[in-house]
């Protein structure tokens, strides 16, 4: 679904000739987003609220984004074009016991375990096989149609003895990136390039107000998961370092369905720009 847009709010975009219904790219159980694909913003991608309807013309923003970075930040601008594509959910992607083998259970003790970073906080789901759906961990509220943004990563903490392996369909992106990072605390960000990346080619080093230090305990971090164990890397200036060994990392790879977790020091609200070229010719 595509389309040009012909007003703007403070947390809201319209297209007067959008072609969608009123409530079509609100549902909880169906999640949307939109990417900009033109204009000073071309690359970012918004969740669509599923607490606000959206109307024939109009969708709202989810308000975490906006908490994070205004539309005035954003540079989202009436004539720039979008996209709008189905959000996957827990559900969507990582199924039942009986069609992925992700193991269920009565309770979380005993579960394969998925975090997701919710405002910054970890939030844990299992997948309780009394009630058949998957749940946050301590409220025990339903949470299968809890969306997981093409742009943000979770850590799936396997209870079970065998390896799984899951598929997530979707388009190629065919333009640049732009991924929100909060400025203090975790960010969860994934490699959503069909192809590896390095962590020198990530741009996670040219983030605005990215603290670059000599002393691994001053300056922010990234975190990769190789084997099953997280390695820790600062950018000392001139270059990544694995924490430790002091190792040079530039050539770090991020493989297909990598995510790295981030972790700025301070305390700024908001969020910063990872900017992402495309690393493939199309």
């Amino acid at each position: 679904m595509k389309g040009t847009i012909t007003a703007v709010t403070s947390s809201t975009l319209a297209n007067s000739a959008a072609g969608w219904t009123a409530g079509e790219l609100s549902s909880v159980a169906s999640p949307h987003v939109i990417r900009i694909t033109s204009g000073a913003a071309k690359g970012r991608t918004f969740l669509i609220s599923t607490a606000t309807p959206n109307t024939a013309t109009t969708v709202t923003l989810d308000s975490e984004d906006l908490s994070l970075l205004s539309f005035a930040d954003a540079g989202i601008s009436v004539g720039d074009s979008y996209e709008i594509i189905v959000c996957d959910t827990l559900g969507s992607v990582f199924g039942t016991p009986e069609t992925t083998r992700v193991l269920g259970a009565a309770n979380s003790s005993t579960a394969d375990i998925i975090q997701v970073l919710v405002q910054g906080q970890y939030r844990q789901y299992y997948y309780n096989t009394t009630r058949n759906a998957w749940l946050r961990v301590g409220p025990e509220t339903v949470s299968t149609n809890v969306p997981l943004r093409p742009d943000a990563a979770v850590i799936y903490s396997r209870a079970g003895q065998t390896p799984l392996q899951f598929t997530i369909g979707g388009p190629v992106p065919m333009i640049e990136r732009k991924a929100l990072v909060r400025n203090s605390g975790a960010t969860l960000l994934a490699n959503w390039w069909p192809v590896e990346i390095t962590l020198g080619a990530s741009g996670i080093a040219e983030l605005p107000g990215w603290i670059k230090s000599t002393s691994a305990a001053a300056a922010d971090t990234v975190q990769v998961n190789v084997g099953g164990a997280w390695r820790k890397y600062y950018h000392n200036g001139t270059q990544w370092l694995r924490v430790g060994p002091n190792t040079p990392s530039n050539d770090v790879v991020l493989n297909v369905g990598d995510g790295v977790l981030i972790g700025k020091q301070g305390s700024q609200a908001g969020a910063g720009t990872v900017q992402q070229n495309l690393p493939y010719n199309l």
